[in-house]
């Protein structure tokens, strides 16, 4: 079944058709070296308008971010997480959102080496009620998702906003609340 995608480069930004070959999208880049895209429109992001159309075969590890989408998985293999609110820098992107964690990892320091901080995770971490801000020909453009999955590897720092307790809290907007809570979530964990 062909889903939508919309992925990013180091300088460009790709609309396309993918045949979902898995349940969900972060499964199957997380375990292929290759993705077929079809009917993809390539936009420049230094020019500001389409460069190609057309079917495109890229490299999974090209990519610096892919915003989620198709089904969220079984609910059966989902775990609870304790949510943190990151930004990660991903060459001329910044992604800005929700990481999810074991509750029990305990402290992460509010900057870090993205490679210490995610290891042991998929090549491509989601970031839930995650938002993207990069330069396009020269303005500065922020595009919101539910979900994107950053790719780690790209990644050449994170920020991590300090834990905020439910009681810390006062009546501000349902995104700080989440800052501090545990919640399911889905199963990141390809198994």
């Amino acid at each position: 079944m062909p889903i939508d995608f919309l992925g990013f480069t180091a300088d460009r930004r790709i609309t396309a058709m993918i045949p979902l070959a898995d349940d969900r999208l972060s499964d199957m880049l997380n375990s292929v070296a290759r993705i077929v895209l079809r009917d993809a429109v390539v936009g420049d992001l230094y020019e500001g308008g389409p460069s190609l159309s057309g079917d495109v075969t890229l490299p999974v590890g090209d990519l610096f971010a892919v915003v989620g989408t198709g089904r969220r998985g079984s609910e059966m293999r989902r775990r609870r997480t304790a949510v943190r609110r990151v930004s990660v820098g991903l060459g001329r992107y910044t992604v800005t959102g929700c990481l999810h964690i074991p509750p029990d990892q305990g402290d992460l320091p509010q900057r870090g080496d993205p490679a210490a901080i995610l290891a042991g995770r998929d090549i491509l971490v989601p970031i839930t009620e995650a938002s993207i801000t990069y330069d396009l020909a020269g303005v500065m453009t922020t595009e919101e998702h539910e979900t994107i999955l950053v790719n780690r590897a790209r990644a050449s720092w994170i920020e991590i906003q300090p834990e905020v307790d439910d009681d810390d809290l006062d009546a501000g907007t349902a995104a700080d609340a989440a800052t501090g809570r545990t919640r399911y979530v889905k199963d990141f964990t390809g198994t």
